[in-house]
């Protein structure tokens, strides 16, 4: 293989793999896409609603885990992360959201020149593909399919008139930038298949002679001259070890835990913490795995009246083997089921000039507590029920990222700090105790036998925060570690432009860069990231802010 190219292309996941197929396709320059994990062309990860299976399991996830956490009772929390062409858009629960347009207004306000609402719809309008919303704010022909869910359930129907009823509006659209409502999530999937970066920006740009795509193959450091980026060091599965070379830029696209921990590993960070493991500094940056963001999300659920089918038996024994067989000879089916149907968003405080609780929604229920401790899916329990789980989407809480070894093969070590800050705690059990109502409304009521997590003994603060200590989850959505920001910002790692302070020929482009996670999933915005950064790697200009 040849060794040297114009651009080196570090993780293939939403931001790199969309970044990739941008770079190569002029054909003008050389590129290498180089990718820890293995293929994505496999049947879990096809099918949608292998996404429960796939996130605990070493074949697909990296299978990092936190430190233990405060307020999670102490648990090392599971920590999620695809390993494979895609990265985790090939496992992720494959729901399209875009956040609310005050998520970005605050990157501007916190140094991120350009990444506005109106300056990166655009770029939102470009990189998907949408399947049925017909105005100016969507977009057809991009990489990421947006599609309607099809064959919702019954229950999804009921929960959101009862959520109509307790007081939220019915919407059609999440991602007008407004991220409110109650309504169905858009989801990732064409044809009852997954639609990831892999299957609709790496595989068509694959066949370009100009792109190389190298999987197996993981980057232990960022070789420098001086303070200039000049290749990456890998190994193979054999153990060896290789060098790459990059005639232009080295662009690291490993995603907000991999990123900063290969700064670090190449001497670029926290001075004092590189010098601790014995790496030579070649940029002092403080802010290098600090601002770690995520979701936390607190499934509640209720069980059905007799009467009342639910989805459970669909994932269950005989139900399961007739679910599988359906989408083997149909594509169709439980099989298809995406991460939620149900959705809504609302705010914990009238004074808040955005919502900060979002909620997913599905007519399953799993035996959560059981199984997260193990880092195991949650199994369908026999009785049906349903499955209410908000997260508060714009936590104050934050964590950080620090070596545990100056090797790659090393995880780091992750402290998330999920509710640290009282704020998140105080609004995510004002969600619960919303989510309450809401089911009391009469389209749910006359559905629902019981409530079964948290319980209806649990009132008082005290009693849900117990609660909660063994129950939450990971969002899957960590973001930050790379932060951008000013000049003058000595925590800011990137500039607006993504390139990496104090070292030539090295840029940031992945969920890292993030000052503030946005108020949602953030697969579609980290592959607006891929596609801008692709615009500032070539030099191009802008695409023209939309006013809407």
């Amino acid at each position: 293989m040849n060794q040297e190219f114009d651009y080196i292309v570090i993780g293939s996941g939403s931001a790199g793999g969309t970044l990739a197929a941008r770079l190569s396709a002029s054909g003008e320059h050389t590129v290498l896409l180089i990718e820890a994990g293995g293929s994505h062309r496999q049947l879990l990860v096809d099918m949608p609603a292998g996404w429960g299976r796939m996130a605990f399991d070493k074949r697909y996830s990296w299978g990092h885990e936190t430190e233990p956490e405060r307020w999670a009772g102490g648990r090392r929390m599971k920590i999620p992360r695809g390993k494979m062409l895609g990265g985790s858009s090939s496992i992720n629960g494959l729901l399209y959201v875009r956040g609310h347009r005050q998520d970005y207004a605050d990157w501007v306000s916190a140094g991120a020149a350009g990444w506005s609402w109106p300056e990166l719809l655009p770029h939102f309008i470009r990189t998907e593909g949408q399947q049925h919303l017909d105005n100016n704010l969507h977009g057809r022909g991009g990489p990421l399919i947006a599609a309607n869910q099809k064959n919702t359930d019954p229950i999804t129907d009921a929960m959101i008139e009862a959520a109509v009823q307790a007081g939220l509006e019915r919407v059609d659209d999440f991602n007008d930038g407004n991220a409110g409502g109650a309504g169905i999530y858009q989801v990732n999937v064409l044809d009852g298949r997954r639609s990831s970066i892999a299957r609709n920006a790496i595989d068509p740009a694959m066949s370009r002679t100009n792109l190389t795509v190298l999987t197996q193959a993981t980057v232990q450091c960022i070789t420098l001259s001086g303070r200039t980026a000049t290749g990456v060091k890998y190994r193979l599965p054999d153990g060896s070890e290789q060098l790459a070379k990059a005639r232009r830029e080295v662009l690291l696209c490993a995603g907000a835990i991999h990123s900063p921990q290969l700064l670090m590993l190449s001497g670029i960070g926290p001075a004092a913490h590189l010098q601790e493991h014995g790496i030579a500094v070649a940029a002092d940056l403080p802010g290098v795995g600090q601002n770690l963001q995520d979701h936390v999300i607190a499934p509640m659920t209720w069980r059905l009246r007799p009467e009342v089918p639910g989805m459970n038996a669909a994932f269950r024994g005989i139900g399961l083997a007739g679910s599988m067989l359906r989408y083997l000879f149909t594509r169709g089916g439980a099989m298809t089921s995406a991460a939620s149907e149900f959705g809504c968003y609302f705010r914990s405080d009238p004074a808040l000039n955005y919502n900060d609780i979002q909620v997913f929604g599905l007519p399953v229920t799993g035996a959560t507590e059981q199984t997260v401790n193990l880092g195991q899916s949650p199994k369908p329990e026999s009785i049906p029920g349903f499955t209410l789980a908000p997260n508060q989407i714009r936590p104050w809480s934050r964590g950080s990222i620090q070596l545990k070894a100056s090797d790659a093969r090393v995880h780091p070590a992750l402290r998330m700090n999920y509710l640290d800050d009282e704020r998140d705690r105080k609004a995510l059990l004002y969600s619960l105790r919303f989510l309450r109502r809401m089911v009391e409304q009469p389209a749910l009521a006359k559905l629902v036998a019981a409530e079964t997590r948290p319980g209806p003994a649990l009132h008082t603060d005290a009693e849900l925060l117990e609660w909660l200590a063994p129950t939450i989850t990971t969002g899957h959505h960590a973001v930050g570690t790379c932060r951008m920001g000013r000049l003058d910002d000595p925590f800011a790692v990137v500039t607006p432009d993504l390139r990496v302070r104090g070292v030539e020929r090295l840029r940031v482009i992945d969920a890292s860069v993030m000052p503030n996670i946005i108020s949602g999933n953030t697969n579609a915005t980290t592959v607006v990231i891929g596609d801008k950064g692709a615009d500032l790697v070539l030099g191009r200009a802008a695409l023209a802010p939309m006013d809407s």
